[in-house]
C-alpha cells in the first residue's frame, strides 16, 4: 500500500538484491489456513480484472476510496480515488468481501475531518456480511521528505509528537465508531508504529488500539509465518504479508486473513461494542457507635465511548445499615446495601450518590463496604479497577475508597504520586508504576 514514489523506491530495491542476471524468486502466496485477498487502488489502473482474481482464490479485498481531507492524483490535501465506484462494483459482482481504507494526512486535518471525508467518500460500514469495516492507512508518506526539519519530531511522522499522532488516531476511530457502529482497522508497520506513537511510558509503540481496533499488520516475508507485530498490539487481523511489484498471484499488495471464509464472514457482520471506562469512587464520613453517618458515592464514564447499561452495588458490612438514599431514584435498597441502575452514561458524564448510614450500637473495629460497577454490553479496558472497597474505623477519621489490587498505599513514595485525573477523583493520588492507568491512593 504505497504511493507512486514507495512503489518505484521498493521497486527498486528488489531488483538490485535480485540481480541482473538472477532469475527472480516466485512470490508467496498466503499459507494453508488463510483466506487470501489484495489491497487496491488507482495504480492497479482502471482494468483490474476482478473475475481473474476471484477465480484465483482471493475472498477479499481492500480498496483505497480518500486520502487527506484538490482532486490531483498526488496532492497532499483532500483526495478521493478516481477508481474506488468501479473496483468496489468489481469487487462485489466477482463475490469477493469488499473493505476500504483512507489514506491519513494526520498533519493535515484532524482525524474525525479525515474519517467524515472516508465515510462520506465510500468508506462506511454495512451490516450485509460482505463489508469489512474501513481502514486508516498509517505509515510514511514520501511527500513527508518535503516537510521542514524541526527539532523532536520525525517527518515519516507528519512532523507530529507521539502523542499528538496517538490523539489523531484516537479521534479518527471515535468519529468512526460513532458513525458506523465499528472501529476502523488500522494498518500499520512496526517500525512507523515504534517511530511515531511511542512514548516515555510505552517506548516501543502505543496499546491504546489494542482492545478495539483490528490489526491490519504490514510486514513483508517470502516464506509468511508470523507477521513481526506493532508493539502494543496482542494480534492480527489481516496481515499485508508481500508486495504487489513482482508480478505475484493479485494486482496490488497480497494480504491474507487467518481463518476461514465463515470467520471472515463473521467479522464482517458483526458490530462492535463501546469502550467505556467506567469508575466508582466514595467517601464516608466519621464513624460513631449509635449515630448517622453520609456515604457519598461518585460513579461515572471516562470514555472514550458511551455505555450500555451500568449497574452499581454496594455491599454494606455487618456494622452499617441503609438509613436513607438520598437524591437518586435510580437506586434502591438490596440485601446487604444497594443497587443503583442506570441505562447507559455519556462519554466524561458522572453523578454523585448520597445515602445515610446507621452505625450499630456496638460497632467497633474497622468496617469495610465494598462496591462494584459494571458497563453490560461494553468494553471496559480497566474493569478490574472497578471493585474498590472502603475501610472505615469506627472513632476514626473520614475515609476514601481504595483499589482492592493495591491495598493500603502504603509502600508508595510521594516522589512517585501525581494528579490521577484532572477533573476526575480530587482527593486521590496518581502512582506512576508503569501501568499506564497507575495506581489509585489515597491522599
Amino acid at each position: 500500500m504505497r504511493v507512486a514514489a514507495g512503489l518505484i523506491s521498493v521497486g527498486l530495491v528488489l531488483g538490485t538484491a535480485v540481480g541482473a542476471q538472477a532469475k527472480a524468486p516466485v512470490p508467496p502466496v498466503a499459507p494453508p489456513g488463510s483466506i487470501p485477498g489484495p489491497d487496491i487502488s488507482y495504480w492497479q489502473g482502471p482494468n483490474v480484472n476482478w473475475p481473474d482474481i476471484a477465480a484465483k482464490g482471493a475472498k477479499f479485498t481492500i480498496i483505497r476510496a480518500t486520502r487527506g481531507t484538490s482532486g490531483k492524483v498526488n496532492d497532499a490535501g483532500l483526495y478521493t480515488d478516481p477508481y474506488f465506484a468501479q473496483n468496489v462494483q468489481g469487487a462485489r459482482n466477482a463475490g469477493l468481501i469488499q473493505g476500504s481504507y483512507h489514506f491519513a494526512t494526520p498533519n493535515r486535518t484532524t482525524g474525525a475531518v479525515q474519517a467524515d471525508f472516508f465515510m462520506n467518500n465510500g468508506g462506511g460500514w454495512i451490516p450485509d456480511g460482505r463489508t469489512l469495516p474501513g481502514a486508516v492507512d498509517l505509515e510514511n508518506d514520501p511527500a513527508n521528505k518535503s516537510l521542514p526539519a524541526v527539532a523532536g519530531v520525525r517527518k515519516d511522522c507528519y512532523n507530529m509528537k507521539p502523542e499528538a499522532m496517538i490523539t489523531w488516531i484516537r479521534s479518527f476511530s471515535s468519529r468512526y465508531f460513532q458513525r458506523t457502529g465499528r472501529y476502523p482497522l488500522i494498518y500499520t508497520n512496526a517500525s512507523w508504529w515504534k517511530n511515531c506513537t511511542g512514548t516515555a511510558a510505552e517506548p516501543n509503540g502505543t496499546s491504546a488500539f489494542n482492545l478495539t481496533n483490528p490489526l491490519w499488520a504490514a510486514n513483508w516475508q517470502r516464506k509468511p509465518t508470523q507477521p513481526i507485530m506493532p508493539s502494543g498490539f496482542t494480534k492480527y487481523t489481516i496481515w499485508q504479508f508481500w508486495n504487489g511489484n513482482d508480478k505475484p498471484l493479485f494486482p496490488g499488495d497480497q494480504n491474507m486473513f487467518p481463518g476461514s471464509l465463515k470467520d471472515l464472514q463473521a467479522f464482517a457482520g458483526r458490530r462492535d461494542k463501546p469502550v467505556a471506562d467506567v469508575v466508582v469512587r466514595a467517601k464516608i464520613g466519621k464513624l460513631k457507635a449509635n449515630k448517622k453517618a453520609t456515604l457519598t458515592v461518585v460513579t461515572g464514564n471516562r470514555g472514550p465511548d458511551g455505555t450500555g447499561p451500568v449497574k452499581l452495588t454496594i455491599k454494606l458490612p455487618k456494622g452499617l445499615t441503609l438509613s436513607k438514599i438520598g437524591n437518586r431514584k435510580s437506586c434502591k435498597r438490596a440485601t446487604g446495601g444497594a443497587v443503583c441502575a442506570f441505562p447507559w452514561v455519556k462519554a466524561n458524564q458522572k453523578g454523585t450518590f448520597r445515602f445515610t448510614l446507621k452505625v450499630a450500637k456496638r460497632a467497633k473495629g474497622t468496617l469495610i463496604t465494598k462496591f462494584s460497577v459494571k458497563a453490560t454490553g461494553s468494553l471496559d479496558p480497566v474493569s478490574r479497577y472497578n471493585a474498590p472497597w472502603l475501610r472505615a474505623k469506627v472513632g476514626g477519621k473520614a475515609a476514601i475508597t481504595q483499589d482492592k489490587r493495591y491495598g493500603s498505599c502504603k509502600s508508595v513514595t510521594k516522589a512517585k504520586l501525581g494528579p490521577y485525573r484532572k477533573g476526575w477523583d480530587p482527593e486521590y493520588y496518581w502512582y506512576k508504576d508503569g501501568d499506564k492507568n497507575g495506581v489509585v491512593c489515597p491522599r
